[in-house]
């Protein structure tokens, strides 16, 4: 089951809704100083085996984790998330936006990202 869901193809973003020239910049910090790939990895942007993390490992409460059986999260898959972007980003909606969740992890994970490169990084995950 689980290989036919990330068989299926995920909906193209519209040309017009990121920056082309952005989104190459956002795709090398993905891939580096942002250290997004080691979870969400490409070409599928999903993480390859045991996917699944604490909550202190990805710095949020443990609130809805602790309705799961093993208590943790899953990597969320990032195709096509642009199509996710309405009620907010993460199980529970609390990141309304992408930039809320790049905020998020530059400042859990201390990645020291500028402001130009966060909004690279979010022009990269809307074109996936």
């Amino acid at each position: 089951m689980h290989f036919y869901q990330l068989a299926i193809p995920p909906p193209k973003p519209p040309d017009d809704s990121y920056d082309k020239r952005l989104a190459a910049q956002g795709q090398a910090l993905f891939n580096g100083k942002a250290t997004c790939a080691r979870c969400h990895v490409p070409p599928l942007f999903v993480e390859p085996g045991w996917s699944m993390h604490t909550a202190e490992e990805i710095g949020i409460d443990d609130f809805q984790a602790r309705r799961s059986p093993d208590e943790r999260y899953r990597t969320t898959p990032l195709r096509g998330l642009f199509v996710r972007a309405k009620g907010g980003f993460y199980h529970d909606g609390r990141f309304a936006t992408l930039g809320d969740v790049i905020d998020h992890y530059d400042r859990h994970f201390k990645l020291g990202l500028t402001e130009n490169e966060k909004t690279a990084l979010a022009n990269y995950l809307r074109s996936l």
